[in-house]
């Protein structure tokens, strides 16, 4: 039967390796994206420029508006199924209140019946 220092060695030594084997992978994915060596001199004549940023502003309103009713409309379906389960509840609960009155009206009946009975007797 193998000791805990052997269980420990085949749990750590395969870790150990697929660790190493993926550490590469793993920097690649963390470089930085790409930044344009222009950026900093494209960003100070668009900040003297307003004309500029309004005509990009403009350009970019379109999009970004179409992506919000994107999202708008994919969340759609939950606003629908969340109405849809709370009309489902309300009629379940009018049902259920119907049934409770319904047999309290006949045990109201059933106990007038009996009042009457003993009366009679």
């Amino acid at each position: 039967m193998p000791n805990r220092m052997t269980r420990y060695a085949r749990l750590v030594v395969p870790a150990a390796l697929a660790l190493a084997l993926l550490a590469p992978v793993g920097l690649a994915v963390a470089a930085e994206p790409y930044r344009s060596p222009m950026r900093e001199q494209c960003e100070g004549e668009l900040s003297k420029d307003k004309g500029w940023q309004a005509e990009l502003r403009q350009s970019v309103r379109p999009d970004v508006h179409q992506e919000d009713a994107n999202i708008t409309m994919r969340n759609k379906k939950h606003v629908v199924m969340a109405y849809g389960a709370l009309w489902g509840l309300s009629v379940i609960f009018l049902v259920l209140m119907w049934l409770r009155q319904r047999r309290l009206v006949a045990e109201m009946d059933r106990l007038a019946q009996q009042i009457a009975k003993a009366a009679a007797e």
